[in-house]
């Protein structure tokens, strides 16, 4: 190879080393370097959409932690006795034997002495959902009939 190349005219040669240093450029240009700026260029962008992202998730965790302590202004807990005797009435809970009372720390007992088990489970999702009355104690005993219980509940704010 060295012998064929020092036969070549001085020209010929200069214009080969010329070309290969062309060549050599351009393959690092194209395998190397433009594959990196287009990386960079991806994770630029990327990161200013996360940010975005980051930024509007921020206001809308403030928005919802000022919704979860209005929620808990609208609602005192003196007025809840109240609230859970309504939604009884406004449930299929309605003709069922039941007790409510309001014991000292804002939190209400109810026994139910026999309701369904189906339509309880979904009168205590209703309060949570619309009111975040939660379930402090709950105590179900089965009854003979299908779908029937005896519960005693205590719930809260």
């Amino acid at each position: 190879m060295k012998q064929w190349f020092k036969q070549l005219a001085p020209r010929e040669r200069h214009t080969l080393i010329i070309g290969a240093i062309l060549l050599a450029s351009i393959l690092v240009y194209f395998l190397l370097w433009e594959p990196f700026i287009i990386a960079r260029t991806q994770l630029v962008n990327i990161v200013a959409a996360q940010k975005v992202t980051l930024r509007w998730m921020s206001n809308a965790a403030v928005e919802v932690q000022q919704n979860l302590r209005l929620s808990h202004i609208a609602l005192p807990k003196k007025s809840l006795l109240s609230l859970i005797d309504k939604s009884i009435l406004r449930s299929a809970l309605n003709k069922t034997h039941k007790r409510i009372e309001q014991k000292v720390n804002g939190e209400v007992r109810v026994n139910f002495e026999h309701v369904s088990f189906t339509e309880l489970m979904r009168w205590l999702e209703q309060l949570y959902k619309q009111y975040q009355v939660e379930v402090t104690t709950i105590s179900v005993e089965r009854l003979n009939e299908p779908d029937k219980v005896k519960v005693h509940l205590i719930l809260k704010l």
